[in-house]
């Protein structure tokens, strides 16, 4: 729903907005793919999948979407800028957050890997 808000105060059409939460739902179920596989291979390659495809998505909201956003008001244009930003920087935390946690590299305990999820999850 994030990205969604976010492209219709874009104004961006309803093509890249299906593209944008297209890309969302792929990194997600990959992100779950990567959490549930057993073979740590695969769980790597599905994290690397996962992380890819949140590269693409954000780009897509920089590119794509930021250029719809530069057509509407200098409010919305504002807004959009902040909410970009936010979204780009936090989001950009997490699979690294998944990396070091006990999913991934096991660098950093259950505690303090919940603890990184539920800051990043309230920014």
């Amino acid at each position: 729903l994030l990205l969604l808000d976010i492209a219709l105060l874009a104004d961006a059409d309803w093509r890249d907005i299906g593209a944008l939460v297209g890309l969302d739902a792929f990194m997600i179920v990959t992100g779950l793919g990567a959490t549930l596989m057993k073979i740590p291979t695969a769980r790597f390659a599905f994290w690397t999948i996962s992380t890819v495809a949140m590269l693409f998505l954000l780009y897509f909201l920089v590119a794509t979407v930021g250029a719809s956003a530069k057509e509407t008001s200098e409010e919305a244009q504002s807004t959009f800028r902040v909410l970009q930003a936010i979204i780009v920087v936090s989001w950009s935390i997490y699979p690294v957050a998944w990396l070091i946690g006990t999913e991934g590299l096991n660098l950093v305990g259950l505690y303090g890997e919940t603890l990184l999820f539920m800051v990043l999850d309230v920014l």
